[in-house]
């Protein structure tokens, strides 16, 4: 509240000088805003951000990084589950969405689908409100985002390790198939 009084405080001075005043109190105004809304997401909901460096134009979508974004979900704003687990769908919802376009591809060429499917299940434990498993996304309610939020970096990171040691156990087998294969078979070369 503190925050937002010194807000409302400069602007008033500004608004009061805006004839004279070479500011641009718009521009300040919606960083103002951002702020605000940068300090709601960590102390209200958890989010561990610089809330000094949230830019969220109207409050409608912000993208934290290519995994994560905050946006408002629905038929209204365009925004809806593509294929929901549930056939359910978000309205007028302000959620979190942790998403995978590429799927297990994020820890390999190799496609690790076991160790992908454990990262997936324990960001699902957080409790999404909606979940699209064909497109590998979770949709969490405000109130639980926080949490998955501000934990998602040092999960990603501990599967990352899981598959850096899953990787060699993967090809030292598939070098094995081939061996085999050729001590079998000489006449494939």
């Amino acid at each position: 509240m503190q925050i937002e009084q010194a807000y409302d405080e400069i602007l008033e001075v500004l608004n009061r000088h805006k004839d004279v005043c070479v500011y641009d109190i718009e521009s300040m105004k919606r960083a103002a805003k951002n702020h605000l809304f940068g300090l709601e997401l960590k102390e209200k909901y958890g989010f561990d951000i610089d809330p000094k460096k949230v830019e969220i134009e109207g409050r409608n979508y912000f993208t934290f990084d290519e995994y994560r974004f905050i946006g408002w979900f629905g038929e209204k704003y365009g925004r809806t589950v593509s294929w929901p687990d549930d056939e359910s769908q978000p309205d007028d919802e302000f959620l979190l969405n942790i998403s995978f376009s590429t799927g297990a591809y994020i820890f390999g060429k190799d496609y690790p689908g076991g160790v992908f499917q454990q990262f997936f299940n324990e960001l699902k434990s957080y409790g999404p409100k909606y979940i699209d498993s064909h497109n590998c996304s979770l949709y969490f309610p405000m109130e639980n985002a926080g949490k998955v939020f501000s934990n998602f970096k040092s999960i990603l990171d501990k599967y990352w390790e899981k598959n850096k040691e899953d990787v060699r156990k993967r090809r030292a087998e598939k070098l094995r198939a081939e061996l085999k294969k050729l001590e079998e078979n000489p006449e494939t070369l």
